[in-house]
């Protein structure tokens, strides 16, 4: 038998195997190469899936510091407008002369020293709840704009530029009207609560903390309540450019029902209260052993009224000649004594500590606003 018959006769017997094993050999490789496209495309969709994650944090991050931005930019507005509207220099210079219907303008002063305070504590996390959630919710829709594109590969721009700044210019019916109707809600309700106060009535810290409770309870109280009716605050009842665009209709929709949400009423309301518990820590100050240096410096249109006052306990008793420490709700100032540090606490000057400056800085950083425009941005982004 020549070789070639004996490798042919071989062949033959096995051919079963040779076979099987072609087969399995053909499914091993077809298996590896299949594994090896599927882990590629897996690695491809990682990678991508990272990229677009880390864009889009890159740009919710762009969005953040854009909303901080216009926040501090608009809070000085806010506080002009409120300062301007209840205005208490001229009674400041009125009672400095001594007249003899002193003791109305004191009580005037009273009055629109306390609206003034609690007016830009709700103004203040009013203006930060909506921008947290109107700059987030076109930031979501600018994202999506970013990402998608058309047929012909070109990207459809369905948030122009002209329908950013309509949408965002929606705020400043706060500014220019919703703040108005703050403040008179807010005077007549401080009217009501403080109106009985003698000038001369001695308080505590914890009765000055009592006062700002009951005015933001006779608020919370009101059908008007800025917190329950923040929608209508913001947004203005009807806005000529959202009945020609169906999109800016839309959004200003989708901001409506935000503003309205039950999570976003609460949030806002929890806001307000810190801010009156920052107003009380810093009233709280001038209670404390620095009282009869801060009461003096409280700012330069009121401390003229201060001098004409006798200083109150500075927090610090005597002991054999030894200074012993009081506790602030253990000193008490009169009403008269009280007024000019309130009014003080609100004047618009930026960088000087006070009250409303830090409180702004507060609401920026709070992390439960924050959560609240990170989930803004997240449902919009990924519509």
């Amino acid at each position: 038998m020549t070789m070639f018959a004996r490798i042919q006769a071989f062949l033959y017997r096995h051919r079963r195997k040779f076979i099987i094993s072609g087969i399995l050999i053909g499914s091993a490789v077809l298996a590896s190469r299949y594994a090896q496209k599927k882990l590629r495309e897996w690695q491809e969709k990682e990678t991508k899936e990272f990229l677009e994650r880390t864009r889009r944090q890159h740009h919710f991050e762009s969005t953040e510091r854009t909303c901080n931005q216009t926040i501090l930019s608009l809070i000085p507005t806010i506080r002009e407008a409120v300062i301007k509207i209840l205005d208490t220099e001229d009674l400041v210079i009125r009672l400095r002369s001594d007249p003899p219907d002193k003791l109305s303008l004191w009580e005037e002063l009273k009055i629109k020293a306390f609206t003034r305070a609690s007016v830009l504590v709700y103004a203040g996390a009013m203006l930060v709840v909506a921008l947290r959630i109107q700059l987030n919710l076109i930031g979501g829709y600018m994202y999506q704009d970013s990402t998608s594109e058309t047929d012909e590969g070109a990207r459809a721009p369905h948030i122009s530029s002209t329908l950013q700044h309509n949408y965002l210019s929606l705020c400043h019916h706060f500014v220019n009207e919703g703040i108005h109707e703050l403040c008179s809600l807010v005077e007549e309700k401080v009217h009501l609560i403080v109106e009985g106060t003698s000038l001369k009535q001695q308080l505590n810290l914890q009765d000055t903390e009592q006062l700002f409770w009951a005015i933001q309870a006779a608020v919370t109280g009101d059908l008007r309540d800025p917190i329950k009716c923040l929608a209508r605050y913001i947004l203005p009842p009807d806005h000529p450019a959202t009945a020609d665009c169906d999109t800016l209709q839309k959004m200003v929709s989708e901001t409506m029902d935000l503003l309205e949400s039950d999570e976003v009423l609460s949030l806002t309301s929890s806001c307000v209260s810190q801010g009156f518990s920052l107003m009380v820590d810093r009233i709280s100050d001038y209670y404390g052993p620095a009282a009869n240096k801060a009461a003096l410096n409280v700012n330069a249109g009121t401390s003229g009224l201060q001098n004409k006052t006798q200083i109150p306990n500075s927090g610090l008793g005597h002991s054999n000649g030894l200074a012993t420490f009081v506790h602030p709700n253990n000193v008490a100032m009169p009403m008269a004594k009280l007024i000019p540090i309130v009014n003080g606490l609100v004047q618009h000057q930026i960088g000087h500590g006070g009250g409303p400056d830090l409180w702004i800085q507060q609401l920026i950083l709070n992390e439960k606003l924050k959560l609240l425009g990170a989930n803004v941005y997240e449902a919009f982004s990924n519509k």
